[in-house]
Formats: structure tokens, C-alpha cells, sequence
């Protein structure tokens, strides 16, 4: 029975991501290049819908672009990646705790200024020195200890 082949629209169609987005991901190894047809389009099997589907749910879990290369690759060569990719999880919850408590620490930050600038609002009636008195008068303390890696 002959494999059913697929162009580039009809994956995108049923993958719901553009084709320039299909062709970058061959171009940094997400999916393999494509056999080509004799009018010279691209040809894609079912596997590639598969494949696409697979790199949609990763990323929506938060894997990066590489890791997913990474999974792939294990998988190409005949691995299974599980092992890795629960590694990679643990990481990720790591990031996402510390990201937490670095967004928690801001929010805390931001809400002192918000009551103490609804508390002092003579700060916006200055002279009209610099852009905003609020903003500027806070800025050091901000990047004293700052939020992002």
C-alpha cells in the first residue's frame, strides 16, 4: 500500500502552524528535509504531521526549540528519551519556582509603590523635573537587587 504524501499547505493545515514555520523547522533539524516530488515540492509523510504534533505539545509544556532537537534526536537513533526528558522537567519546574518567587518578590515591590504613591501624590504636581518624579525616584532601589537572570 503506498504511503499517503502530504505538500507543505496540507501539513500546515492540519498541524495549525504556517509553512514558513515547517521549512524553518527543517532547517534547524526539528523535522527531517523533505524528499522532493517531481515538480520539485516538498513531500511530506504522515510521520511529518506526527512529528509536528509532538513538537507543539513540548513546547506548550515549555521545552525550548533545542531540547525538543534533543528528544528527537535520541528518538532518530533509536533511543527511548524519557529518561531525559523527565530530567529536563525537573529543570524546568526548577526555573518555574524560582521565576515564582522572583515574580512574587516584584509583585510585593510593586504594590508598596503603588500605596505609597496613591498615599503621595504631590510627586506628579512638581516642578517638571525629569519624566516622572515616581518612576525616578525608585529606580535605584529596583536595580539594586534585580529580577532576571
Amino acid at each position: 500500500m503506498k504511503e499517503k504524501t502530504l505538500f507543505i499547505g496540507q501539513v500546515a493545515r492540519q498541524t495549525g502552524i504556517n509553512p514558513k514555520t515547517i521549512r524553518y523547522y527543517e532547517e534547524i533539524g526539528l523535522l527531517p528535509r523533505p524528499r522532493r516530488g517531481d515538480n520539485n515540492y516538498r513531500v511530506y509523510s504522515e510521520d511529518t504531521v506526527i512529528r509536528i504534533k509532538f513538537i507543539k505539545k513540548a513546547k506548550s509544556l515549555g521545552f525550548t526549540l533545542k531540547e525538543i532537537r534533543e528528544i528527537l534526536a535520541l528518538r532518530d537513533r533509536g533511543f527511548k528519551p524519557c529518561s531525559h526528558v523527565r530530567s529536563l522537567l525537573k529543570q524546568r519546574i526548577f526555573d518555574v519556582e524560582q521565576k515564582i518567587s522572583e515574580l512574587t518578590a516584584l509583585r510585593g515591590q510593586l504594590k508598596r509603590l503603588q500605596s505609597e504613591w496613591e498615599r503621595v501624590q504631590t510627586l506628579e504636581d512638581s516642578k517638571g523635573e525629569g519624566i516622572c518624579p515616581q518612576i525616578e525616584s525608585v529606580v535605584v532601589k529596583l536595580t539594586k537587587r534585580p529580577f532576571t537572570k
